[in-house]
């Protein structure tokens, strides 16, 4: 039988040991969720689903047009970059274009209503309730006759500096069906930023959930 002390020490040794396995695993998944919220493609809704919704957003003069939906997210970096690239001084898409926008004003929306972009300032649960859309930057293209022809990304790979959207368009309109490229980005919903991130959920078991505010 081990004397007091040795058995103290012993119990001391194995308490330091299971703290920092359990040190190593916290460590692991948490430099694996943020590693995987850089690398991993985000849901992207499916084209039928958008069509009616999309539909609304023409104004008469679009009809019969190709028609540009930019879904942008204020508090996404990547939607912020996609937001310079469309107040481009030299952009000429064809298109009749409009943004939803998620989040909270920004000087540059009264910008794009001055180069012809209508812009609609809608809420997160606005957007996956009436759009089903749940992350962004996202991409949409309608054709004429208002069949959703693209639904995706802007980029190969996460903060490419190549835009893409005048590309699709123009390959679009040649009759070309594009390669739909990946979504990268934020998630916009509270829904799918949950999912994203477990210690939420946990927080939101211990505390109760976290209030929305919407627009």
């Amino acid at each position: 039988m081990l004397a007091p002390r040795a058995l103290t020490l012993r119990l001391s040794a194995l308490a330091a040991r299971f703290g920092i396995v359990l040190w190593a695993v916290a460590l692991t998944v948490t430099m694996s969720l943020l590693l995987a919220r850089h690398v991993l493609t985000l849901p992207k809704p499916a084209a039928g689903s958008m069509e009616a919704a999309l539909a609304t957003l023409r104004t008469p003069d679009e009809q019969g047009r190709w028609l540009a939906v930019h879904v942008l997210y204020a508090s996404c970096g990547c939607s912020q970059r996609v937001l310079a690239h469309l107040l481009d001084p030299l952009r000429a898409s064809g298109a009749a274009e409009h943004v939803l926008w998620v989040g909270a004003a920004s000087p540059a929306l009264a910008e794009l209503g001055r180069r012809d972009f209508h812009v609609t300032q809608l809420s997160a649960e606005t957007l996956a309730r009436t759009y089903h859309i749940e992350a962004a930057p996202l991409f949409l293209v309608a054709d004429p006759h208002g069949a959703v022809r693209y639904a995706g990304g802007y980029t190969d790979r996460k903060q490419g500096a190549d835009l893409r959207d005048l590309a699709i368009l123009a390959g679009l309109a040649r009759g070309e069906q594009p390669v739909v490229r990946p979504l990268f980005g934020c998630a916009v919903s509270q829904a799918l930023q949950t999912s994203l991130d477990p210690f939420s959920r946990i927080a939101d078991a211990l505390f109760g959930p976290r209030s929305t505010t919407s627009r």
